[in-house]
């Protein structure tokens, strides 16, 4: 299998994805934790990188759980008897 090499290009698209998501704040959190890992900041996490990886999976099956509630929620018809 063929490594696929990734260029800046790829990360700027992955930031313009987070700032059109994000408001301003959340936006500097989200980079600012991107560059702390970028250099070294552990976060107490295993250095293989493992515990990381399964705090993004835990995480994106909690907020499909809650898509979940809501889209069932937005799907409720309300229906009026016809009046006379």
């Amino acid at each position: 299998m063929a490594k696929t090499k990734h260029t800046r290009n790829d990360v700027q698209d992955v930031l313009q994805i987070l700032a059109d998501k994000l408001d301003r704040k959340e936006y500097a959190k989200v980079t600012s934790l991107m560059s702390m890992l970028f250099v070294g900041h552990t976060f107490e996490l295993s250095d293989d990188g493992f515990e990381f990886i399964n705090l993004v999976i835990k995480t994106k099956k909690n907020q499909a759980k809650k898509l979940v509630k809501i889209n069932r929620q937005s799907n409720v018809i309300k229906l009026k008897p016809r009046g006379n």
